[in-house]
């Protein structure tokens, strides 16, 4: 005999068991939608954070304020280069200010720039060279930390911390200037601060003594000058006179001066006595006719009377004198004055051609004036 009590206790309604399936399933799909869902936005924020990030790490990074420093360079702002220069230029006395402007104008003037990290640039103290395109380098500077501004995410600021721009003050003015002169560089008139030797005695004196000195030379030196500069000189008497640029030795030499008041009066007395001289030695001029030429006991006539060079002379006729000519002049003092005469002595031989004999006199001769009156001092042979 069967009953049906156990049947029911044990049996359940298959529409029941898939009304349970279809909820799971249901709740389950709505899980991996919010999931699938928080995920998307999640990487979308992400993308958003992670662009945003990059930007700002890209914007702080320290070449946009080197770049913009830069600029400044390609901008030729002469201005902004002299306001941010760490350490000024140092300028002589011989120049101003203005001739700094005028150096960093020049060297920027029709070139453009660029930047170059230095060897000892550091991540938290970036350093960079400005070059020329060519490659020579122009300035050097520093950045730091710029506190003053805020940036998102941590990350730092830029400003410059210093500027140093490569000023070469690379002209000088070597000088040479008798001792008696003013010398002036860009109308500054220097002294014994500026010379770089003791006095160098004169080697001309050794033909005026004892009669009188001629004066030494006085050597100067410039350095540290931003542009090649003017030098002028006046003489003893304070008139202006000639400074020659010696560009082989990069020197600048003042000379005596060649005229003076009484030049055409010394160049008489100058060509009478080359004259006479000439004469004296090939026996034309008797022994006394160069005697009032020189101070009494004067060396100089002394050696000329013993000179046995007239010997060499053998007979003639008459002689006349031609084509004197002052080939040179240099005024030392007042008082000495050297020149160099030329004459052409004209002889008539007693045989052979009709035409003279030509013998030329080239005389070297200091001289001085004694109690006014204008005597030779010594001769250079």
């Amino acid at each position: 005999m069967s009953t049906s009590e156990g049947n029911n206790g044990n049996t359940q309604n298959p529409k029941d068991k898939k009304k349970g399936l279809n909820f799971f399933l249901v709740f389950l799909i709505c899980w991996l939608v919010v999931v699938t869902g928080f995920i998307a936005w999640f990487l979308f924020r992400f993308d958003d954070f992670a662009a945003k990030y990059e930007e700002q790490y890209q914007a702080a990074l320290p070449y946009h304020t080197a770049e913009a420093i830069t600029q400044r360079f390609n901008d030729h702002d002469v201005d902004y280069i002299l306001e941010n220069m760490t350490s000024k230029p140092v300028v002589t006395v011989f120049e101003d200010e203005n001739v700094v402007t005028e150096y960093v104008a020049s060297v920027l003037n029709g070139k453009s720039f660029v930047y170059v990290e230095t060897d000892s640039s550091r991540e938290d103290e970036p350093e960079y060279y400005v070059k020329t395109d060519d490659g020579l380098l122009v300035a050097r500077f520093e950045l730091k930390e710029d506190r003053s501004v805020t940036l998102p995410y941590g990350f730092k600021a830029w400003e410059k911390e210093s500027l140093e721009f490569y000023t070469a003050a690379a002209f000088s003015a070597d000088i040479s200037a008798p001792e008696t002169y003013k010398v002036y560089v860009n109308g500054i008139e220097l002294n014994e601060t500026n010379s770089t030797t003791e006095l160098i005695p004169s080697e001309h004196t050794q033909y005026v003594e004892p009669y009188a000195e001629i004066p030494g030379t006085v050597n100067y030196q410039i350095k540290g000058l931003y542009k090649r500069p003017v030098v002028t000189a006046v003489d003893y008497l304070g008139n202006p006179c000639e400074c020659i640029y010696d560009s082989v030795r990069d020197t600048y030499v003042v000379n005596f001066i060649k005229d003076f008041e009484e030049r055409d009066e010394l160049e008489e007395f100058a060509i009478s006595f080359t004259s006479t001289f000439a004469n004296f030695i090939s026996q034309d001029a008797a022994s006394y006719a160069l005697d009032k030429y020189f101070p009494s006991g004067s060396q100089a006539l002394s050696y000329i009377k013993r000179n046995s060079s007239r010997e060499l002379y053998t007979s003639h006729g008459s002689v006349s004198i031609n084509n004197e000519e002052i080939k040179d002049c240099v005024v030392f003092t007042d008082d000495v004055v050297y020149m160099e005469i030329y004459v052409e002595q004209w002889m008539e031989m007693y045989w052979g051609s009709d035409e003279p004999e030509v013998v030329p006199t080239d005389a070297h001769v200091y001289f001085v004036k004694i109690n006014g009156r204008w005597l030779v001092g010594g001769i250079r042979y």
